[in-house]
């Protein structure tokens, strides 16, 4: 599991759950006229269910909204306009979902040893 799985998953995140609720073992969804799927792996259903558990403990309204917005595929523009942050505080929240869901796959066992050292510090 990679951070840029992670980032995926979180952007392709309604696709993703209905295949897995569906218990198929691809995601397929257009973009435009372009058809695209991602292959879902256990880790990915790991990463389905820390993303909701974080959404059932979470307080803060506005990151309640932010959460839900990418819940239902919302573009980042549209939950901007639902929430009280500025640009660049929505997207260093989002960052920081990004991370502590990141996180909780290190928890886990999800993420290798190769890939923790390999990341770059800054």
């Amino acid at each position: 599991m990679t951070k840029e799985r992670v980032e995926e998953l979180v952007k392709r995140y309604p696709f993703v759950i209905k295949a897995i609720r569906e218990g198929k073992r691809a995601a397929e969804f257009r973009i435009g006229k372009r058809k695209f799927q991602i292959e879902i792996s256990q880790e990915d259903v790991a990463v389905c269910e820390i993303f909701e558990d974080i959404r059932k403990r979470e307080r803060d309204p506005d990151m309640l909204c932010m959460i839900n917005g990418l819940r239902k595929g919302r573009t980042d523009t549209a939950i901007l306009q639902d929430v009280l942050w500025g640009k660049n505080a929505y997207y260093d929240r989002k960052s920081k979902l990004i991370d502590k869901i990141y996180e909780c796959c290190i928890y886990q066992g999800y993420v290798e040893y190769e890939e923790i050292i390999g990341r770059e510090i800054a």
